[in-house]
């Protein structure tokens, strides 16, 4: 069966009739084929141990169809969706992770691979670890090894791949996570963008990305901290200066449509702001009730949050997950204060790159960017020991935060898959 996806070095086909995702590989594409689907319901058993399923039923993988509740509007195509445990899906459609504190498409957008052809599925069920205390080791300190194996890796595109993500968030010398993470380090950078969607990070595993500016003339080629910090640019909450922008609409010779384009350079933090953080205040991030998994709709407009009752990463400017009191004083502090738009928050990112919310321009050309983002020392997956760029010493007691995939729990059709095929 010849297989309808082809590879591309770079964005070179029309988003609006191919559909891309970036992988180890380049730029697995297919043009996007439009259809009607309809669902078909399997469920499958765990046992504890097994990560293989057959499948009973064949499915389509390139069609799209926007009545598909799991493509976002038809912009995935309709493949195999797979809810486990049964009640507990993972989101309502993809993009629900643009909503999570941590925003890795390689980490939490699939779970799974699948050969149609073999009518196979494998299973990669994240388990996260908030706090594991462990040791470090007695030669030198620079490693640490976890009790759970494997620490998830990447798949993405329907593949798994042996690279690290942000599965592993940080160890740290006390419970409580307080700086400074052994494992993390900042970036700042001046990059060129690939497109005016991606940026490709030369300092990898990506494990959180800050912030997206676009670059000026006036800016120094050294990325200066001070220097950006003057020229408008809020390095200590970077999600400060993505609210409030407003869009123009022009014509796209590469989309052969009209797009959206952030209107501005600048945007002036409004005192109205405080009333939409206030909104979602004290509500703690959580897995299902964030995003379109929340609302049980695709619209974009819920990306700019402030929803009430839900939690909203754009608030949380000391990132421990929830909006509270502290995330309000500093809002507070910005308040009328004028900064550089920030292009990131909205978008997602990957292992060795970053992506923008809004297109930079509307011909896919590449563009000088200032990126700020956490980047994590590395993982051996399957020993499970984290390197470190710092460490308390030999034989030191740390605590870990991290991801692996462990196999379906024991039960009776505990699994629950939905596959499309194409309605009669």
């Amino acid at each position: 069966m010849k297989s309808p996806f082809h590879y591309e070095p770079n964005i070179i086909s029309n988003p609006f009739t191919h559909y891309g995702t970036w992988t180890p590989d380049g730029w697995r594409v297919h043009e996007k084929r439009w259809a009607t689907t309809k669902a078909v319901e399997l469920f499958l058993s765990g046992d504890g141990k097994r990560t293989r399923f057959e499948l009973s039923a064949d499915f389509v993988e390139d069609v799209h169809d926007k009545a598909d509740p799991h493509t976002d509007g038809g912009i995935y195509p309709s493949e195999p969706h797979v809810e486990y445990p049964v009640g507990r899906p993972r989101w309502a459609i993809s993009h629900t992770f643009l909503a999570y504190p941590f925003a890795d498409k390689t980490l939490y957008e699939m779970e799974y691979v699948y050969d149609r052809v073999q009518r196979t599925l494998d299973t990669f069920f994240r388990e996260h670890v908030v706090c594991e205390e462990a040791v470090t080791d007695h030669r030198d300190g620079m490693t640490v090894r976890v009790k759970h194996t494997p620490i998830s890796r990447v798949i993405v595109g329907n593949k798994a791949y042996p690279h690290c993500n942000s599965a592993v968030r940080g160890v740290w010398a006390s419970p409580e996570k307080r700086a400074p993470n052994f494992h993390t380090r900042e970036r700042l950078m001046r990059l060129p963008s690939a497109n005016a969607v991606y940026i490709r990070a030369p300092h990898t595993p990506v494990v959180q990305c800050f912030g997206l500016w676009k670059a000026e003339p006036s800016d120094s080629p050294v990325t200066n901290r001070d220097a950006l910090i003057a020229a408008g640019i809020p390095l200590d909450a970077p999600s400060i200066s993505s609210l409030g922008y407003g869009y123009r609409n022009s014509f796209s010779k590469f989309y052969n449509a009209n797009l959206d384009l952030i209107a501005e350079r600048d945007v002036v933090v409004h005192p109205a702001s405080l009333e939409r953080l206030r909104a979602c205040k004290g509500v703690p991030f959580r897995e299902h009730a964030v995003g379109y998994a929340a609302w049980q709709k695709w619209d974009h407009d819920f990306q700019v949050g402030g929803v009430p009752g839900c939690y909203c990463n754009r608030f949380d400017f000391n990132g421990n997950g929830l909006v509270d009191a502290e995330d309000e004083e500093t809002l507070r502090r910005h308040i009328g204060n004028r900064y550089r738009v920030n292009y990131y928050t909205g978008a997602y990112y990957g292992w060795n790159w970053l992506s923008v919310g809004v297109c930079l321009n509307l011909e896919m050309q590449s563009e000088p960017v200032i990126c700020q983002w956490l980047q994590g020392a590395g993982y051996d997956a399957e020993t499970g020991t984290i390197r470190l760029f710092e460490t308390p010493g030999p034989n030191q007691k740390i605590f870990v935060e991290y991801h692996y995939d462990k196999p379906a729990a024991t039960g009776r059709d505990n699994i629950r898959i939905v596959l499309r095929q194409a309605a009669e």
